[in-house]
């Protein structure tokens, strides 16, 4: 979801201005030649006023314009039944339209079923139930099951449309989660905000009433659920943007190292001095975290969070309004060597999605 915390700098707003202006008046970007995949994005709803044919025109003109080949929709983490809920059923259209270009991912049913059902109340029947709504996401056409959400911070400038939800990694209906995408070789969109240890609450999020005063430690169950099943994939989205910045690429190393069956997307709305920021200040492309690419080449994807909406982006890529989100990973594709271009841009998201 959108972060409102972290600082623009003025050289990066600077460029981010030169780039957006180059490419309105046609210039391609550097590496037009390496498509792009963005495996994280969303259609912005808002009861009667969501217009999803609309925002689908704004995605593919976006695409067209940042040499994004392909694009896989999904539905927000929601933990209740809301005006904005949607799921697969909402989204197929887009697939069905464009299929190559748009592909689809469903789950916000069964993160309300996950926030919803305390772990001592997961009877047979209730993963009965589970299952089948499982089945019926995929039976639509899913590449993926997502946005699942463990643990959302809210963030101040989204208001109280933007939940604060916890919930334990290693609860039963994860687990099973994981049972099933394994199965069926689908991978896990997880949005995952990591406390490694207890801590307050950071002072930028205090003042959204809905986060708690102090975040409980939820890597433990976290780790747990990424051993239960090897089979299972898992992609942890958001990184190299995110609200606690506790993802730093010493961190990140480890997870990877430790976790085979990991996978990471980025997403880059703007530049930050943290270690956890994977831009600079200026826009660039961090040395530590080129380091961590070239490392592990197979394990990194871009996912911008942009939410599509009539005639722009609504917010989740850049500040509202703004799509300097999508441009800053095309910036971030743009910089790196072309094998690794190659694969954060596209390759790891083909194979890992099975996209055609």
């Amino acid at each position: 979801m959108t972060n409102g915390n972290l600082g623009r700098g003025v050289w990066g707003w600077c460029l981010a201005a030169c780039l957006s202006t180059a490419w309105a008046q046609g210039e391609a970007p550097p590496a037009a030649r390496v498509p792009m995949v963005d495996v994280h994005t969303h259609f912005q709803a808002g009861g009667r006023q969501q217009n999803f044919a609309a925002a689908l025109q704004t995605a593919l003109s976006k695409m067209d314009e940042l040499g994004i080949r392909q694009t896989v929709l999904m539905p927000p983490p929601l933990v209740h039944v809301a005006p904005n809920y949607y799921d697969i059923e909402h989204l197929r259209f887009a697939a069905d339209q464009h299929p190559g270009r748009v592909a689809v991912m469903g789950g916000s049913s069964l993160n309300v079923m996950i926030h919803s059902t305390p772990a001592a109340e997961v009877t047979e029947s209730v993963r009965a139930r589970f299952r089948a709504r499982f089945q019926e996401i995929v039976s639509q056409g899913a590449v993926g099951i997502g946005e699942m959400g463990i643990h959302h911070v809210s963030i101040p400038a989204m208001g109280s449309q933007h939940a604060y939800e916890s919930v334990p990694a290693d609860h039963p209906l994860y687990l099973l989660l994981a049972d099933l995408a394994a199965e069926r070789g689908l991978p896990i969109d997880l949005h995952m905000d990591l406390v490694p240890e207890t801590m307050p609450l950071p002072p930028t999020l205090r003042a959204n009433p809905l986060n708690p005063d102090t975040l409980a430690e939820n890597a433990e169950a976290f780790k747990r659920l990424l051993t239960h099943n090897p089979k299972a994939r898992f992609v942890w989205s958001h990184v190299g943007f995110e609200p606690l910045l506790t993802r730093h690429p010493q961190r990140v190393r480890q997870w990877l190292q430790t976790y085979p069956n990991l996978f990471m997307s980025f997403r880059v709305n703007k530049g930050h001095p943290s270690p956890a920021s994977a831009l600079d200040p200026a826009g660039e492309l961090k040395p530590a975290w080129q380091d961590l690419i070239r490392a592990f080449p197979d394990r990194f994807m871009i996912g911008s969070d942009a939410f599509y909406e009539a005639g722009g982006v609504a917010r989740g890529s850049g500040d509202p309004g703004q799509d300097t989100g999508l441009r800053w990973l095309r910036a971030l594709v743009d910089a790196l060597p072309p094998d690794l271009a190659r694969a954060v841009g596209h390759e790891n998201a083909k194979r890992v999605y099975r996209l055609p």
